[in-house]
C-alpha cells in the first residue's frame, strides 16, 4: 500500500470513529407532539370532550418549553368547537431517568357554536398546571397535566326568542384531572 493510500485510510477511519462517537452521545430531543389518549383509544381512556386534542412542545432552553395546543370538534347540524392554547412550562430537577416533572401556565381561547341551542360561547382561561411525564423510551412517553383554571366565559344567544339568554361570568376549578396524553418526541 502506498503512502497516500495509507493516509487516506487513516483519515477515513478517523472520521468514521469521530462520527460514531458523536452519534453515540445522547442529545436531548427538542420537539414533542402530544395527543389526548382518549382520541386514539377511547375504550381504555376517557376524558371530557372539552379537552385539547393535539399539542406541541418545543425545548427552548435547558429547563424551559414553549407549548401550543389545538382543539377541534365538529358535529354536523349540532356543534362546532375551536380552541388554541399557548403556554410555557419549566422542568423541576429530579434524579429519576423515568419520571420528569414540570410546572407551567397556559392561556386558552375557545369558541363554540351550538347550532341547535343557537348560542355562541367565547372562553378565555388562565391555567396553572403540574405536568408528570413517565418516559417509556427515547421517543415515547405518557403524561398527565392536572391544573387550576380561571375562566371568563361570554355566551351570545342568537335564537331570536323574546328572552335573551346571553350571559358573562367567571369560573374557577380543577382541570385535566386524570387526562392521559401520549407523547412522541423527535
Amino acid at each position: 500500500m502506498n503512502n497516500i493510500s495509507c493516509k487516506i485510510l487513516w483519515i477515513v477511519l478517523g472520521l468514521l470513529s469521530l462520527s460514531n462517537h458523536l452519534v453515540a452521545q445522547e442529545r436531548e430531543l427538542k420537539n414533542q407532539i402530544y395527543l389526548n389518549a382518549d382520541d386514539l383509544i377511547p375504550a381504555v381512556f376517557s376524558s371530557n370532550s372539552n379537552d385539547y386534542n393535539l399539542g406541541y412542545r418545543r425545548l427552548v432552553s435547558e429547563n424551559k418549553h414553549i407549548r401550543f395546543g389545538l382543539k377541534y370538534f365538529f358535529e354536523e347540524e349540532n356543534q362546532l368547537t375551536l380552541g388554541i392554547k399557548p403556554g410555557v412550562d419549566f422542568s423541576l430537577k429530579t434524579s429519576s431517568k423515568k419520571w420528569k416533572f414540570y410546572y407551567g401556565i397556559d392561556l386558552a381561547f375557545n369558541y363554540s357554536d351550538s347550532y341547535q341551542a343557537e348560542r355562541k360561547n367565547y372562553e378565555s382561561s388562565l391555567i396553572g398546571f403540574f405536568r408528570i411525564d413517565f418516559i417509556i423510551g427515547k421517543h415515547f412517553s405518557i403524561s398527565t397535566e392536572p391544573g387550576l383554571f380561571f375562566m371568563f366565559q361570554n355566551i351570545d344567544d342568537y335564537d331570536q326568542s323574546p328572552e335573551d339568554n346571553s350571559n358573562k361570568f367567571l369560573s374557577t376549578g380543577i382541570k385535566n384531572l386524570g387526562v392521559i396524553n401520549l407523547n412522541f418526541s423527535f
